[in-house]
């Protein structure tokens, strides 16, 4: 397998546990208890309520891309992009050497969808236009498929605190029944406001945050996509290998270290 297996993004696991341990530590040593916030009644009059209307706003392909999707949160990317440009460059060698023609075993074998079908189009002597123009399609299909799954988490993120007053209002008028009891009306007015807790919790330190996580890793495979159709042009031109080499590295970002594989 080219990638390899997913691993487990600590960047979202650490930062709800933080999230979590700050907040309940603080309310300890304000001489509160944490666990008194998980109010099940609030958790399901915020939480399935706000992802119900975020699917009422979101068209029903991108409700079903925001669920088959979510587990891209929870881990590490698996596109390579300095592993891809090495691939890349190799098959231009190879071209470049042998022909074009002689990609045509290696295009067969692709296990990208993408390069596979962008390679196959240049094996078969297609204009490099047309190429292009098809694989150009094909990104801008990818992006907003993953920016519609995105924008699902984001709505229910965002409607997350208005459904925690709800609940909280709700809970209040319960708790304004009980006038002739003024200790399950405290009771009753202390439950209201954990809707509230909840409500913001699910808004900033859980669903919205996953939205914008999923937003910002199909960057990355929107990225690749380019890579891939940067690549496939300059081996239909004909490039050499070690320019085409040159202008793929500039895609990395300055983090990723941009070494050149003719370096030796």
């Amino acid at each position: 397998i080219f990638f390899g297996a997913y691993r487990m993004d600590l960047t979202v696991i650490l930062g709800m546990v933080i999230a979590v341990a700050s907040i309940a530590i603080g309310d300890l040593m304000e001489g509160g208890n944490p666990v008194h916030v998980l109010h099940i009644t609030s958790f399901i009059i915020v939480i399935p309520t706000a992802m119900a209307a975020a699917m009422t706003g979101t068209a029903p392909i991108y409700v079903k891309a925001a669920f088959k999707e979510i587990k891209i949160v929870f881990k590490k990317s698996p596109i390579d992009l300095p592993a891809r440009i090495k691939q890349i460059v190799e098959f231009a060698i190879i071209a470049r050497r042998d022909g074009i023609l002689a990609l045509e075993p290696h295009a067969n074998q692709m296990d990208d969808e993408f390069f596979k079908k962008g390679l196959s189009m240049a094996v078969d002597g297609t204009e490099t236009h047309e190429i292009e123009e098809t694989l150009e399609i094909l990104i801008e299909e990818t992006e907003e498929y993953y920016h519609g799954a995105a924008h699902y988490w984001l709505l229910a993120g965002e409607t997350c605190p208005v459904m925690g007053l709800i609940g909280a209002v709700l809970g209040l008028i319960l708790a304004l029944q009980k006038l002739d009891n003024p200790a399950e009306m405290a009771a009753g007015i202390a439950g209201a406001f954990t809707a509230t807790v909840t409500g913001i919790a699910g808004a900033y330190m859980f669903i919205g945050p996953w939205g914008n996580k999923l937003k910002g890793k199909s960057h990355d495979f929107i990225k690749e996509k380019k890579v891939i159709l940067a690549g496939i042009i300059g081996i239909s031109h004909g490039d050499n290998p070690r320019n085409l080499e040159m202008r793929l590295l500039n895609y990395l970002s300055p983090l990723e270290e941009k070494k050149s594989q003719f370096d030796k």
